[in-house]
Order: structure tokens, then C-alpha cells, then sequence
């Protein structure tokens, strides 16, 4: 075998190391789309459509293994596994994960022939079917979208208001094929047009930041608890009083300030409303010394048995009627995807047990303020933000209990999907979560104020409410389907190419 055959694998390593270093902890933005230019140069030369499926298979693997080496913090510090079962669960989510770029690969070498162009063309268009269909398939995993490493970038994230974050994955593989053809017709006058894309996409970005936004109903003065209380603290026995009063106390402080909303993270308490007439006490005084709702956490309690993962206000006046209850539950910390796989991670969700899962998000209102609430990781779906909004949504708002995941970056990643939610839908974003990262996110993106990693406080700041909707909100997921069907025909016409190819050449007829 020689080493030409190892040359597109080798690169679908390389290329998924690359395109990690481009997310969060580490953020080395211009990786995103240049971290992918050794790989899709391989596939544009590659003959094989099997070593095109190995090399996705291997890119999935490293940019899996490299970007969430959290898993085996959370499997080992909280599942009670060993070291090994740790490092084999990332192995097994990398594994399954790599399906998607597996497909890619193999759908754009089977596309067109060698050299071809066509093969560059269709990736992005792969690449952006992917993405959507990892979002659903298996509960869906929207975790790390190419789009969402540009979070501290707003300029470069405006066209999500059009077509959503996987449109932004859609221009970042766009400009990484263009690179990829200039290097394969070695002419530097081929970058002009990657060149030329980005100027484009630059510009647009900066006109749609100055552009006036449409008047808002309403901007409030908002206040977002982050008491830092360490899962570690929230397990240790004998610790629940002291805990509770730490976060009241914090959200009294807040309160004593003034606010017109009070938003507290997930986990805050370790009672639910229902059940403890403390916490009923303490969060109605609340609501009433602020004169404000305030946005909290709870169980929501069924008499079949059956606990939802939700959010309540609470005004001066009494809870709230409605209640929101989560739709997406978090893999392995509500429930256990693929439990035939994963049996031995099962202890992982002991602490909450199996949580089930709304079938539709609700609004939670209270006049002029109609919050679309995502509970923690589901904040990463698009489509849970653009049912809200399109629903009557003018404000979003997250809550989230991050201290699983030690220090290897998830905190960090789970925000910046967060921040994409509020380009999309031209709303305000207020995250706050246990540990951090809290913050403020205006309708374009811009992180205005933020309090980060194991830091207590109080983020204070202003939150408009909007109510118009933007191109996204109105035609939501129009371009992803678009390339959705694109994908499955070049998926189509490669599988007729592959059978096409295998068919037996019978020898020409003897006269």
C-alpha cells in the first residue's frame, strides 16, 4: 500500500484538528474556514469514494475527540465511571457523531469526477444537510454548528436573520471550497473570489449593524443571578440550606437595586414551588419588593408521576398561569440516548432521573413581557427560538446549569450557540446560568454585558422588546430545506454513479 492512499484520511485528521481549534475554549477563528481547505483538496483529488469515507469518518473522530473531551469529565467526576469507560464514551459519541462528515466525504468524491469543481461546489450544500440533519436525528446534537463559532464576531453573523446559523455554515464551507479550488488550479488570482466573498458578507454585516432596527415596544431594566454554586455543591450532603440562601440572598440584593425582570438559573433551588411553601414565600416577596417578574427554574410535577424540566414567573400579584416545560432534554443528564450503547452511563442522571420531554413550547407572559424560554442545552435548537417568536415572542431567555462540564470549554461552547439565537430572530437574549456564562445578547449579537466562568454576581444591563419578525422568523428553515434536497440528489446521482461503476462490463459480441 503506498502512502498516496493514506494522503486524504491523513488530511481528514488534520482538517478536523484544525477545524476544533476554531471553536471555543480556544477560538482561532480564521480555522474555520481555512482548517478545512487540507481536507477538502484531498477529496477534490481523491478516486476512491471508499477512502473519501474513511477520511470523514476520521475528520468526525478528531474534531469530536478534540472539541468535547468534556464527555469524559462528566462520565468520570459525575457517572461514577472509571478513567477508561470516560475516555471510551468520547470515543463512542465521536464515533456516532461522524456519520455526518462520513456522508460529506463520500457524497462529494462520488459527485463528480477527480479535479472536478462540481466536487467543491456540492460540499458546502452536504455540509449544510448535515448539519440540519444532526440537529434532529437521534434527538438531535446541535452542538457546535459552524455558524456558532463566530459568536464574538457579530459582523460575520448578520445573514443568520435570512438563513439561520446553517446558512452561516453554508458561507463559512463556501469560502473554505473557493480556497480549496485556488490551491488545486494553483493561480492566486483564483482567490480573488473567496476574497471577494468574505468583502461581500463583511459589508453586508456592518451595513445590517448600522441599520436602524424597528422601534421597540419596550426596554426594560433587567437583572440575571449567577450565584456560582458548584455541582459538586449542589450534591454535598447537608449543604441545601445554605445553598437556597445563598442565591436568595443574591436575588434580594438584585431586587434592592431595582429591576423590571429578575431572571434566575437552572438548579437555583434545591425545592420546587409546588412542594415548598418556602420558596413560595420567598420568590412572591421577591416579585413584590422589585415591583417586577421574576424568571425562575422548577419541577413541574404530574400526579401520573411523570417531572418536566420547566420555567415559571412570578409576579407581585401570584404565579403565573402558564408554565413552560422543556422540550429538549440534555443527553445523558435527562436522559440516556442510545441506552443499548450507553448502559453504563446510566448513574450519569440518577440525581434528576428521567425527566420527560413537552411536545410544544409555550410562551411565558406577563403583558408587555412574552418570553420564548429555552431550559439549558435545548437553547441550541433554532427551531425551538423560531416557534417561540413566531408565536409572539419579544423577548428570549435562557437559564442553565453548566457546572457539569468542568473546564474544558462546554460553557463557553453552549454560549455561543445561545448568542446565534438572538441574530436569527432580532431578539434580546438574557442567559443565566449557575456558573456562568451569564449575559445580555442585543438583537444583532453584540454580547453587552457578560459574567463569566465560576465568578459570582448579578449581570445588570437593558433588554428591548421587539415584535416585529425578521427573514429567518418569516420563512424560517426555506434555504435549509432547499439544500436538504439538493443533498439527498447529489446523494442520489452519487449512489447511481457507485452502482453504475460496480456493474459488470460484458465483453464485446464475437461476429
Amino acid at each position: 500500500m503506498t502512502l498516496a492512499r493514506f494522503r486524504t484520511p491523513a488530511a481528514g485528521v488534520l482538517s478536523g484538528l484544525l477545524f476544533s481549534l476554531a471553536f471555543p475554549p480556544r477560538e482561532w477563528t480564521l480555522l474555520l474556514p481555512l482548517g478545512l481547505v487540507p481536507w477538502l483538496v484531498a477529496l477534490a483529488r481523491e478516486t476512491s469514494r471508499a477512502r473519501a469515507l474513511v477520511s470523514g469518518i476520521f475528520f468526525g473522530i478528531a474534531f469530536w475527540c478534540a472539541s468535547i473531551p468534556w464527555v469524559i469529565y462528566v462520565v468520570t467526576r459525575f457517572g461514577g465511571q472509571s478513567l477508561p469507560l470516560g475516555i471510551a464514551s468520547l470515543i463512542l459519541v465521536a464515533l456516532i457523531l461522524c456519520q455526518w462528515p462520513a456522508v460529506v466525504a463520500w457524497g462529494t468524491v462520488a459527485f463528480a469526477a477527480p479535479e472536478s469543481g462540481r466536487r467543491l461546489a456540492v460540499f458546502p450544500v452536504l455540509w449544510l444537510a448535515s448539519e440540519h440533519a444532526r440537529s434532529y436525528v437521534y434527538g438531535g446534537f446541535p452542538w457546535n454548528l459552524t455558524g456558532f463559532a463566530l459568536y464574538r464576531h457579530p459582523i460575520w453573523l448578520q445573514s443568520a436573520s435570512v438563513w439561520g446559523v446553517y446558512g452561516v455554515g453554508f458561507l463559512v464551507t463556501s469560502a473554505a471550497s473557493l480556497i480549496a479550488f485556488a490551491v488545486l488550479r494553483r493561480r492566486a488570482r483564483w482567490l480573488l473570489a473567496p476574497a471577494a466573498l468574505a468583502l461581500f458578507t463583511g459589508l453586508a454585516g456592518v451595513f445590517a449593524m448600522r441599520a436602524p432596527q424597528a422601534p421597540s415596544e419596550k426596554v426594560l431594566e433587567v437583572a440575571l443571578i449567577q450565584p456560582n454554586i458548584s455541582q459538586e455543591a449542589r450534591l454535598q450532603d447537608g449543604r441545601d440550606a445554605q445553598n437556597y440562601h445563598e442565591v436568595i440572598s443574591l436575588a434580594r440584593k438584585a431586587a434592592a437595586q431595582g429591576a423590571d425582570l429578575i431572571v434566575l438559573p437552572e438548579s437555583a433551588f434545591p425545592v420546587y414551588w409546588q412542594g415548598s411553601p418556602l420558596l413560595r414565600r420567598d420568590l412572591t416577596s421577591l416579585a413584590q419588593t422589585c415591583g417586577c417578574p421574576v424568571l425562575f427554574n422548577d419541577v413541574d410535577l404530574e400526579p401520573d408521576g411523570r417531572h418536566y424540566n420547566a420555567a415559571r414567573i412570578v409576579t407581585p400579584e401570584g404565579l403565573v398561569d402558564s408554565t413552560y416545560r422543556k422540550v429538549h432534554l440534555v443527553p445523558f443528564g435527562e436522559f440516556v440516548p442510545l441506552p443499548e450503547i450507553f448502559f453504563y452511563v446510566r448513574q450519569v442522571s440518577t440525581e434528576i432521573g428521567e425527566f420527560s420531554a413537552a411536545r410544544e413550547p409555550l410562551l411565558l407572559s406577563a403583558p408587555p413581557l412574552h418570553v420564548g424560554v429555552g431550559v439549558c442545552y435545548e437553547i441550541l435548537y433554532p427551531v425551538l427560538a423560531w416557534t417561540q417568536v413566531r408565536a409572539g415572542a419579544n423577548l428570549l431567555a435562557t437559564i442553565s446549569n453548566d457546572s457539569w462540564y468542568g473546564a474544558a470549554g462546554a460553557q463557553a461552547q453552549h454560549f455561543a450557540g445561545a448568542v446565534l439565537r438572538s441574530v436569527e430572530n432580532r431578539r434580546y437574549l438574557l442567559r443565566a446560568a449557575i456558573t456562568g456564562i451569564s449575559g445580555i445578547v442585543d438583537e444583532k449579537g453584540r454580547i453587552l454585558q457578560e459574567l463569566g466562568e465560576n465568578e459570582e454576581g448579578i449581570v445588570r444591563g437593558r433588554a428591548a422588546l421587539f415584535g416585529h419578525r425578521s427573514v429567518w422568523t418569516r420563512w424560517g428553515f426555506a434555504f435549509s430545506g432547499l439544500c436538504d434536497a439538493l443533498a439527498a440528489a447529489a446523494l442520489l446521482l452519487g449512489l447511481a454513479r457507485w452502482i453504475k461503476g460496480r456493474r459488470p462490463r460484458l465483453p464485446p459480441a464475437v461476429s
